[in-house]
Formats: C-alpha cells, sequence, structure tokens
C-alpha cells in the first residue's frame, strides 16, 4: 500500500509497507542482484553497472524500455541511466544518495535520495523522500517512476 505526498514543488514522498523485515528491504537495496530484478518502474528492466556500497562510493544504473507504457523525459525508445553517490549507508535503517540522469533523463541537475525503513505493523515502512527536483513537472514524473519502483520492489519481496 502506497500513498504519496508532496511537501514541496522540490520535494517528492512516498510511503510504501512491506510484510518482511527491515533486513530484507535494505538487502533489496543493497544487493546488485536484487536491483537487477526489481528497480525500475515495470516499463523497464534494470542493469546496475556500476555500485560501490560505501560512503563516496559510486553507482549507475541503466533502464531499458521494454514497453511504451510510460512518461519518459527523453525518448522512449533509448535507454535512461540514472547515477550518483552515496552519502551515508546506514544498515538496515537508511540510505542516502545523490541521484542525476546521466543518459535519456531529464536535465535536472543533481538531486538527493533517501531511503528510509522502519519496523511497524509486522513489516517495514519505507519513506523515500527524493528532494531538490528542479520543478513541478519533474517532481510528478519522478513520482510515476518511484511509486512504480516500489510496487516492483513488493513484488520481488514476495517472491523471494
Amino acid at each position: 500500500m502506497s500513498m504519496a505526498a508532496a511537501t514541496a514543488t522540490d520535494t517528492l514522498q512516498l510511503k510504501h509497507h512491506y510484510p518482511v523485515s527491515r533486513e530484507q528491504v535494505f538487502t533489496a537495496w543493497t544487493s546488485i542482484d536484487a536491483l537487477n530484478q526489481w528497480f525500475g518502474p515495470r516499463s523497464h528492466t534494470s542493469t546496475v553497472e556500476k555500485f560501490e556500497l560505501k560512503e563516496g562510493g559510486e553507482y549507475q544504473i541503466r533502464m531499458t524500455p521494454i514497453s511504451e507504457d510510460h512518461d519518459c523525459k527523453g525518448n522512449p525508445d533509448e535507454d535512461s541511466v540514472c547515477a550518483g553517490t552515496f552519502v551515508e549507508i546506514k544498515s538496515p535503517e537508511r540510505l542516502v544518495m545523490t541521484f542525476n540522469w546521466i543518459a535519456n533523463g531529464a536535465d535536472m541537475g543533481e538531486t538527493l535520495l533517501t531511503i528510509e525503513m522502519f519496523e511497524a505493523d509486522g513489516g517495514t515502512d519505507v519513506v523515500l523522500t527524493h528532494e531538490r527536483l528542479p520543478d513541478e513537472e519533474l517532481r510528478q514524473a519522478h513520482e510515476g517512476g518511484w511509486q512504480g519502483s516500489l510496487e516492483c520492489l513488493e513484488e520481488y519481496l514476495q517472491a523471494n
């Protein structure tokens, strides 16, 4: 179950409950094998190209379109690549990283992504906060992408 809350034009916040432990959710966000299976909306498959899980380490994920059912700011027929640097890693509670599109995405500059995991009602509540989005249009576009990604994470966790 997800719900979105817009706190400001430049900030997107989504909440989602998963009926698994925080450790399982944290591992899904920090395992290359897991990310390759669930990251991104249903309209894309993802391939982790770089993943240095340490503060100051870099990551890069390529998303390849598999359907035309998506709202992409770039060319919907080309791969999109997001990348950034890990700012904070606190297992199993919190991940903070910079986030930017380096190929076929919105020209939005460096943004900040925070994933928080809280024990709650027989599972884990995840709060995803994406800050420094330059305008309402990009906030809404990322809301759809992250919402789809959190749903794909739910399916992955149920299957594993």
